[in-house]
């Protein structure tokens, strides 16, 4: 899933979480005097308060597929790096099968080409040992002959014989060439002899290269055998982790429809509740301007700040949109967040009675004063994460009477008071109501 799709995803369950807890936010408008309209605010507060577990329960749902979802990411981005190692490891692997399978191959021809030369040189040995027995045996019938015929003694009595001159030429040129022709066939001899012991050596040498290139071969053929089930098992792990990467896939895709149709519950739910709370503040401005100047209206301070500092501290976060710490995305600010320790007292900006004091969603525990019309102009204020209350529901608070103490309670992120300004039942930035702000 893209850093984009996620950022949606988590923007639009964030927007549903906040405006579930936020559902009591429109009902802070100050009252207007009317009793059915008091009743009727007082029965949809009630309302909201009870279904206030409901939210509660659909909040931590939300949560709790957000976390799913997270988890479901970061599972399927490993998921793709071991798929993209597993897959790099199965393309070096048969790279290095290829080469192996070639080095064998060049080993298997030198093999070859060593028991082409040894079955050469053994033919060699063969054919000169067939020769030399064949020059051995002529020379022996050379020297079997020379001695049956005495040719020596036939030299020397040829001077003592009667014979006559053509035949004494015969039997010299006879012996002549008997003797030559036996001292040819011992050179003839010896040169194969000489031969032989040549063709011995080769044949020796070939055996040993024939053996050599075979030991060769037989290393190059196991180690490719060997890399070869590397490979298979490089390839099972890859397939397994595609496996894996589908598994990651089909549960992201089971968490975000789960968590789309949570959404469509939950916006659902928020939109009747929003539809009502509108009715009724559009009732509550319906009344204020026909009181018109009816109501009794209370004079502004002549001097000093309009309202009353609820607790000592500054600002830290002002009226306006703002990126919000918790939800973790941009949403109106409807008050400003004041510095204060938990425990400190907060104090009534001005005089009037106590409409509310109970738990509102984000706002943890608050309170919520009505201050009727001053200088004309109906004005109402609230006070949020509380720690407890010091008034109740229905009391009458003067200005700078204490009504409760700070605290972290709802969406906060530690100790501060949060504060708002309703004029006319619209918020409106208290910052300008207050003395040195």
């Amino acid at each position: 899933m893209s850093f984009e799709t996620r950022t949606r995803a988590r923007r639009a369950i964030t927007s549903v979480i906040v405006g579930l807890l936020g559902v009591g936010i429109l009902g802070i408008a100050p009252l207007a005097h009317a009793d059915d309209l008091n009743d009727k605010k007082k029965d949809k507060q009630s309302q909201i308060n009870s279904n206030r577990q409901t939210i509660k329960k659909n909040q931590d749902a939300l949560d709790a597929i957000e976390a799913k979802l997270d988890a479901s990411r970061k599972a399927l981005t490993a998921a793709q790096t071991t798929l993209a190692d597993k897959q790099k490891a199965v393309t070096a692997a048969k790279a290095i099968d290829t080469r192996l399978a070639a080095e064998l191959a060049a080993a298997q021809k030198v093999q070859a080409d060593k028991e082409t030369e040894l079955a050469a040189a053994k033919q060699a040995v063969t054919d000169g040992e067939a020769a030399l027995a064949a020059q051995r045996d002529q020379i022996g019938v050379i020297a079997q002959t020379t001695a049956q015929q005495n040719t020596t003694l036939l030299s020397l009595s040829i001077l003592f014989t009667d014979f006559d001159a053509a035949d004494i030429n015969d039997r010299l040129q006879w012996a002549s060439t008997v003797f030559t022709a036996n001292e040819h066939a011992m050179e003839v001899l010896q040169a194969m002899q000489q031969q032989l012991v040549a063709d011995q050596a080769a044949a020796q040498a070939a055996e040993k290269a024939a053996a050599d290139a075979a030991a060769v071969a037989k290393t190059k053929r196991e180690a490719a055998a060997a890399h070869l089930t590397e490979t298979k098992k490089a390839e099972a792990e890859a397939q397994a982790a595609k496996t894996a990467l589908d598994t990651q896939v089909t549960d992201n895709q089971k968490a975000e429809a789960d968590a789309q149709a949570a959404l469509k519950a939950a916006k659902d739910e928020d939109a009747k509740l929003q539809a009502d709370l509108k009715a009724i503040e559009a009732q509550i401005q319906a009344e204020i301007k026909a009181a018109g100047n009816k109501s009794p209206n209370v004079a502004p301070p002549s001097t000093g700040a309009f309202f009353y500092r609820p607790v000592p501290g500054g600002i830290g976060s002002g009226f306006g949109m703002r990126y919000h710490p918790i939800l973790h995305y941009v949403r109106m600010h409807w008050g400003v967040d004041m510095h204060a320790s938990c425990g400190t007292p907060i104090r009534a900006a001005a005089s009037g009675y106590v409409k509310a004091a109970h738990w509102n969603g984000g706002y943890g525990n608050m309170i919520r004063l009505d201050h009727g019309r001053i200088g004309g102009v109906y004005y109402g204020t609230a006070y949020g994460h509380l720690s407890r209350y010091a008034v109740s529901a229905g009391q009458y608070v003067t200005r700078g009477q204490i009504i409760g103490y700070v605290g972290t309670t709802g969406l906060s992120t530690g100790c501060h008071l949060h504060f708002e300004v309703y004029k006319n039942g619209g918020a409106v930035n208290p910052a300008p109501y207050l003395a040195g702000s």
